[in-house]
């Protein structure tokens, strides 16, 4: 019988990594795990540097035509033309709903490309039920076309640390007081700004906490112009660097007011930290059982939160703990097992 020949879109894993790089990387290293004997993997990566627009409407499309069984697009569109079925990727539909979140506003490849992209494509993956129904609802895409496959997490990467690791991260960034962290990269949607305030609210109570700020910028959030002292921004750091600092944080916030997934809570649930969430609707249908939730948007909420878990010991150990036990429902080699029987279908 003859292999699946697969090829997958790994521009994302080019440096600096982004999300989509980290769902690539995740992805590879599970189907490294299994092994499979009927399924051969291309990774197509540019030679030297492209932007993304040529890279998939003219190097994929070129690529197309190579024989392959299915084509793996991770980012949201696909070439035009492609002369092998696709499988496309669409992490959220947040361009179409939300386009005062992105830039450019109107002219967005992503909300020009991904529409007809996903009508195009054999099969379109998603990460939550809440995806999967947008994409049915607002794309008129068959809803057998559409498969939920949840991200998994490293976990040689993000397990709890040991107290000696986190006081060696707290020194490493002279982080003397307790602390809110703030994982990903800033820009509107992912609500720096609601953690900002509440953080500010907190202090009321608890004078010395500050607010660690993890990630590059991606887009300007005005309120990290000029932000109070109490505010850090460490900007990017390695993955192996994270574990410890999401430990240490009296509570790691995930304020966003939009996601597909959220692996950065997935990320610090696994290390052990104790996570206070805005309830939208990836967050409620992967982590309700492992965070604290507050209505989205709502900074009284937020704060009122972040005090029940930073005043409460029991209750933040007892979240720690509920954590870990929803983060081990995750992993890369399940993952990688849905897309492998996908790709499988799709070839026929």
């Amino acid at each position: 019988m003859r292999p699946v020949r697969v090829a997958i879109d790994g521009k994302a894993l080019v440096p600096p990594r982004t999300g989509v790089g980290r769902y690539l990387a995740g992805l590879l290293a599970g189907i490294g795990e299994l092994a499979p004997a009927d399924v051969v993997i291309d990774l197509l990566t540019p030679q030297t540097p492209r932007r993304t627009l040529p890279w998939i409407l003219l190097e994929l499309q070129r690529a197309s035509r190579r024989g392959f069984s299915v084509l793996h697009l991770p980012f949201y569109y696909g070439p035009l033309a492609p002369a092998c079925p696709t499988v496309l990727v669409v992490h959220d539909l947040l361009a179409l709903e939300h386009p005062e979140w992105f830039r450019p506003r109107h002219l967005n490849p992503i909300r020009l490309l991904l529409p007809p992209s996903a009508r195009r494509a054999a099969a379109v993956v998603t990460f939550s039920r809440a995806v999967a129904a947008a994409v049915e609802a607002r794309l008129g895409i068959d809803g057998r076309r559409v498969r939920v496959i949840p991200h998994g997490v490293d976990r040689q990467l993000f397990h709890p640390p040991t107290p000696a690791e986190v006081a060696a991260c707290r020194a490493r960034h002279a982080l003397h007081h307790p602390y809110l962290l703030h994982l990903g990269a800033t820009e509107p949607r992912r609500g720096v700004d609601l953690a900002l305030a509440a953080a500010a609210a907190v202090r009321r109570r608890i004078s010395d906490l500050e607010l660690v700020v993890v990630g590059g910028a991606r887009m300007a959030v005005p309120c990290l112009d000029a932000p109070p002292p109490w505010v850090r921004r460490l900007g990017h750091l390695d993955d192996e660097a994270l574990s410890p600092l999401l430990a240490g944080a009296a509570a790691v916030v995930a304020p966003s007011r939009g996601e597909g997934f959220d692996l950065p809570v997935l990320e610090a649930l696994s290390s052990g930290a104790a996570v206070v969430a805005s309830d939208i609707p990836p967050h409620v249908e992967h982590f309700a059982d492992g965070v604290e939730l507050f209505p989205s948007g709502s900074v009284e909420a937020l704060a009122a939160a972040l005090l029940a878990v930073m005043e409460d010991a029991d209750r933040a150990s007892a979240l720690r703990r509920a954590g870990q036990a929803v983060a081990a429902r995750f992993s890369w080699t399940a993952s990688a097992a849905a897309h492998l029987a996908l790709w499988r279908e799709v070839a026929g």
